[in-house]
């Protein structure tokens, strides 16, 4: 996987694009937040957990329990109950785990309508059906422990920009909680623009995203490292850029391998998995997206801005990797004479590296023949 070494694309040159799409991408995900609020499944809003007994066992390995929830499901739906949980426990106890109602009158209707449903399914071969009981519950996932996962996963991002800000630099570990803000964010806006039910699976999504997002992220910075320690002289930009193009091949296969998992759980793991599986499939693609497009760009971005407070030379687009990847033409060549895009020759990454060094050195050894110029001249006239 060589191709992309081979190329010269302008990612860094076109950061304003990526940051623009994130932007829209978060800004419609926060509005759909902040109007619809998110989809919250049973975990998050609580509600009743109804029990039913029948007179033989109704399943006895794993498979026959699968089946029959699906069953139980289909028939709850044509009852209008489209969110539920169910669960078959020694074979004879059937739990079905519902959104509680305004009042008991309510309650007690939905009871037996569901005590006949399951009468019509397995009374005649499995009865007699005999309701149990009714049990209000609260929600799985209640106020304590979102407040103790949303401090975890502060807590993990305030340890991970110590780690890569001891390792790498300080702008790399900012940029990279930013970018996992960024994920968490968009997949969250996502879910609540396209009202996927929540339920406690979601939490375990979110830290997996951060947990791949930051892994990709560190395995780029690392190149970064790396190509800044063989090409002391370039400027961040081409060796930025040069770096994310040597790593694309990995971040691609890697990102291939869970996305054709969760694709297969997407397609036939059942309507039980189905938000968990687009939940991932949508966190992995925005955690890959922002590990290239904005962690690394950002990077550039607060290096650029701290010579700029420093008064050190800022990297200026005559730096990118497409200018600095081929000899530059003379505005005053004649326009036969300019090479086309297809003329010109192919030049990797690590080529654009090596000649961007070679164009800093040449920048400097003009500043410092023009600082020369300049104290000759002042010489000159102080002596006249």
């Amino acid at each position: 996987m060589d191709f992309f070494r081979r190329q010269n694309w302008n990612i860094i040159g076109k950061s304003w694009l990526w940051f623009t799409i994130s932007g829209i991408v978060l800004l419609g995900g926060v509005v759909a937040w902040a109007t619809m609020g998110l989809n919250k499944g049973i975990d998050f809003a609580g509600g009743t957990i109804v029990t039913y007994s029948l007179g033989r066992p109704v399943a006895t390995t794993p498979s026959e329990e699968v089946s029959v929830i699906g069953q139980i499901r289909d028939a709850l739906r044509g009852m209008g109950i489209e969110r539920s949980e169910i669960l078959v426990a020694g074979g004879d106890h059937i739990y079905i785990r519902t959104y509680a109602v305004a009042n008991d009158e309510e309650a007690a209707a939905r009871d037996k309508a569901i005590q006949e449903a399951l009468d019509r399914l397995y009374g005649q071969q499995y009865g007699p059906i005999t309701w149990l009981g009714r049990e209000t519950v609260g929600p799985v996932v209640g106020a304590e422990l979102r407040s103790a996962a949303l401090r975890a996963v502060i807590i993990g991002e305030l340890l991970i920009l110590i780690y890569v800000w001891v390792r790498y630099q300080f702008w790399f570990g900012l940029a990279a909680i930013l970018a996992l803000a960024h994920d968490v964010l968009a997949t969250t806006g996502t879910m609540a623009l396209f009202r996927i039910e929540l339920n406690s699976w979601y939490v375990a999504v979110i830290l997996t995203v951060v947990g791949y997002s930051v892994n990709d992220s560190v395995v780029i910075f690392d190149r970064i490292r790396e190509n800044r320690g063989r090409h002391r002289h370039a400027p961040l930009g081409p060796i930025v850029n040069a770096s994310l193009l040597e790593t694309m091949a990995r971040s691609i296969n890697t990102v291939l391998t869970v996305v054709f998992t969760l694709t297969a759980l997407l397609m036939f793991g059942g309507p039980v998995i189905h938000g968990f599986a687009l939940a991932m499939l949508v966190g992995i693609g925005f955690g890959t997206y922002s590990s290239i497009f904005i962690a690394a760009p950002l990077v550039v971005m607060f290096d650029n801005w701290a010579r700029r407070r420093t008064g050190r030379t800022v990297v200026t687009p005559a730096y990118s990797a497409a200018t600095v990847a081929g000899p530059s033409v003379s505005p005053a060549a004649p326009e036969a004479e300019v090479e086309t895009e297809e003329e010109k020759p192919r030049v990797s990454a690590a080529e654009t590296m090596r000649r961007a060094a070679e164009a800093a050195q040449d920048e400097k050894r003009q500043l410092r023949r023009l600082r020369r110029a300049k104290k000759r001249a002042k010489r000159s006239k102080g002596k006249g």
